[in-house]
């Protein structure tokens, strides 16, 4: 029972993630019809805000509707910001369904991480974490070829929308029939000092919680600013980009499933595997910002680089998290999710920052020094560990 839930749940996650994935590049060019493109992330910001804001209260939110209730109520949300970015034309409507839409995204795989931690297997850590970053990230592979085919045609971002829309009420009704029977445990609730005693005692888990925070910012002007670097400032189509996205998502299915398993079979050291996925990263993503060429080719190959190594951080930071934490422990997964909208605060001010005093293609320069800084954490954690198990 406990192998099919698990595996229940990686079907509801590729679904979900499905729905964010198809807009997940789109969003932004989405938004600079209705706002300039310098001001778009400000409506990640406001969205990120709410998601802090929900995830600081998730412990006393679980405890008093459990985690199946909460996720089905942060889905209705989902499903109806989807139906108001397709039907509506105001502003102001379109902007608040998409914050409702991306505050609930982080949100539900919140609660995603703790079906996977009740039905999991502590002693498979590696294996079942990376299998189900690759099973998400299979969604994130196939999505670049359906948006680009999409958005040439007439009314191609409400169509992309209508397929969101449908994965998510397809998440609905698998997740009513998959969690029948789940029992939640008792959620631990801590006051933030508690909790920021906890890290400043721990600073393992502090340095983790930052090398994330350092992918999320990654991932957070990559996914905003790419799209638009490369279809406004240098010309690509979106056929070109649903081909070089396509390859650039590709070492997310193709790496972090085998990182798992040198981990858990081969006991490849942890702060290894973060230093060569650093050091890539880092590499590639400078080369982002003095890469002139309009060859489909190199662009896939600077990109599928830069995926590389954070394929290689994403599933070795996620493997090293849940190794020191329960289920219960929602306090710390909550801060370690909150790194995805503090990110989405945090980057976009920056982002204008540079914008005031540097041309576009030098936010990848600044991205580069962000990344390298991952280094200083990295030295704090813990050379071997066992995972915790359950009581």
């Amino acid at each position: 029972m406990r192998i099919k839930n698990i595996y229940r749940m990686y079907i509801l996650s590729f679904l979900f993630t499905l729905q964010i994935s198809l807009s997940a590049y789109v969003n932004s060019t989405f938004l600079t019809r209705i706002i300039s493109e310098e001001y778009v992330g400000i409506l990640y910001t406001i969205a990120s805000f709410l998601t802090l804001l929900l995830l600081s209260e998730s412990s006393i939110i679980l405890k008093h509707f459990g985690n199946k209730k909460f996720v089905l109520a942060l889905l209705v949300v989902n499903m109806f910001s989807l139906i108001g970015l397709i039907s509506s034309h105001d502003p102001y409507l379109i902007g608040a369904s998409f914050i409702g839409l991306f505050s609930t995204n982080t949100l539900v795989f919140f609660c995603i991480d703790i079906f996977i931690e009740h039905f999991g297997d502590p002693k498979t850590i590696g294996r079942t974490r990376s299998f189900y970053l690759t099973v998400e990230n299979m969604a994130w592979l196939i999505s670049p070829l359906i948006t680009a085919i999409l958005i040439t045609q007439e009314g191609g971002y409400l169509t992309i929308y209508r397929i969101a829309l449908v994965a998510c009420i397809a998440t609905i009704i698998g997740l009513l029939f998959s969690v029948r029977k789940f029992a939640d445990k008792t959620y631990k609730k801590t006051p933030f000092l508690e909790t920021y005693r906890y890290l400043k005692t721990n600073r393992h888990m502090l340095a983790i919680t930052i090398i994330d925070f350092i992918l999320q910012f990654f991932y957070v002007w990559m996914v905003v600013y790419t799209p638009i670097y490369l279809h406004t400032h240098l010309g690509f189509g979106w056929e070109d980009l649903g081909v070089i996205f396509t390859i650039m998502l590709a070492p997310f299915v193709m790496f972090e499933f085998p990182v798992g398993i040198l981990i858990d079979k081969y006991h490849v050291r942890k702060r290894l595997l973060l230093c060569i996925g650093i050091t890539i990263m880092a590499l590639s993503t400078c080369a982002i910002a003095f890469t002139t060429t309009h060859n489909i080719g190199t662009w896939a190959l600077i990109l599928f680089l830069t995926r590389t190594g954070a394929a290689m951080v994403e599933s070795t930071a996620e493997i090293y998290f849940f190794t020191h934490v329960t289920e219960e422990d929602a306090f710390l997964l909550g801060i370690f999710r909150d790194m995805s909208p503090v990110a989405y605060i945090v980057a976009p001010l920056i982002a204008t920052v540079v914008f005031a005093f540097f041309p576009f293609k030098y936010l990848f320069v600044v991205l580069t020094v962000i990344i390298l800084s991952a280094f200083y954490y990295i030295r704090h954690l813990k050379h071997n560990h066992e995972p915790i198990l359950p009581n």
